[in-house]
């Protein structure tokens, strides 16, 4: 069998997805300061409004279903009789 070779490890490809997703959203927050956005309100024209916006709202919800969990998980032997 063929060894496979070390940028094919799990953790090289996770850090690398990182870097690049990490690069990616930096550019973007950089560009968001070249770029003129027609705002409805005076925040959306704020630097990196929509990024912080949307991990708050990410949060927000993995948060909340941590407590929905709690009102609607059944029985471990919810369908033995």
């Amino acid at each position: 069998m063929n060894k496979p070779e070390k940028h094919d490890a799990p953790t090289t490809i996770s850090a690398a997805v990182f870097g690049w997703l990490a690069a990616v959203c930096t550019v973007l927050v950089v560009i968001e300061w070249f770029v003129h956005r027609h705002a409805t309100y005076p925040w959306e024209g704020w630097p990196g409004f929509y990024a912080i916006f949307g991990f708050v709202a990410f949060a927000g919800i993995v948060l909340l279903g941590k407590q929905l969990r709690r009102v609607i998980r059944r029985d471990d032997d919810y369908y033995n009789d």
